[in-house]
């Protein structure tokens, strides 16, 4: 068991020679649910796969409850990986693999299993009770690629669940999706972090996607943290102006908040 306490002291990434993430010292607490926000290529998903480990800082350290996880060589780093459920942009996983959805939430089993070990009639069952969770029942067996945009988001969050993770990352969860799907996929999240209090990272470039749980938000600027704090506090024009350089208003409305281009 590692926790689910992140901290991330003196990091810098490197890319072509160029400086692409640069943090001095960030900390998330165990049981927090951080928002991750900032303009593109402001360094949002390069900093989510520090976190987890599928990017080597060029230095510093990535410390996962006091293991410095940079540090650690292969096989110690996938056993510290198997209790963080990463969920990628949907833009990074091959919708076309010819999987059915309950094979693939299934998979989610594989990472917390010796190497090479096969799944046993446990290991889909809990797969089976994520996929019952999430409403998907009667998809069990449609292909992946079959499957709504909303669905198929659906589908990777269970198959992150089936590990009982300690954090969970997910790199804009809502791309790509309709407004009702959008709003479905955060009601879900923030459940999951409200019954389980698990570690929650969670980029988002729409501010109104971040559920009510989100208490913190890290505003990331060329790779840099510019704010980071309460909700309250971050999402407010002075901040928010400095990132994405124009005017700006925040709008709260049904306990969301919006934010507004005034130029």
């Amino acid at each position: 068991m590692i926790g689910g306490h992140i901290t991330l002291s003196n990091i810098e990434v490197r890319w072509s020679g160029r400086i692409i993430l640069a943090i001095k010292e960030i900390q998330i607490r165990q049981g927090e649910f951080a928002g991750i926000i900032g303009t593109n290529g402001a360094g949002k998903t390069t900093f989510l796969k520090v976190c987890c480990g599928l990017i080597k800082p060029t230095q510093g350290t990535v410390e996962l409850d006091g293991r410095d996880l940079a540090g650690l060589n292969a096989w110690r780093k996938a056993n510290v990986r198997k209790h963080i459920g990463y969920i990628p942009q949907a833009a990074e996983y091959n919708a076309e693999l010819p999987f059915t959805l309950r094979e693939l939430v299934a998979m989610g089993r594989t990472s917390v299993k010796p190497l090479l070990s096969p799944l046993k009639k446990e290991d889909y069952e809990i797969a089976d009770n994520w996929i019952d969770r999430l409403a998907l029942s009667d998809r069990r067996s449609q292909t992946f690629r079959s499957l709504s945009g909303g669905e198929q988001q659906k589908a990777l969050i269970a198959r992150a669940m089936t590990q009982d993770p300690e954090i969970l990352m997910l790199d804009e969860p809502c791309s790509n999706l309709d407004f009702n799907w959008k709003y479905q996929i955060t009601e879900i999240i923030d459940q999951l972090h409200s019954v389980s209090k698990i570690t929650v990272l969670m980029v988002s470039h729409d501010t109104s996607l971040l559920p009510e749980s989100c208490k913190r938000i890290v505003l990331l600027h060329e790779g840099d943290v510019l704010a980071d704090g309460d909700i309250e506090d971050v999402l407010e024009p002075e901040s928010l102006e400095k990132a994405y350089q124009c005017r700006v208003d925040i709008l709260k409305l049904a306990g969301r908040r919006y934010t507004i281009n005034k130029s």
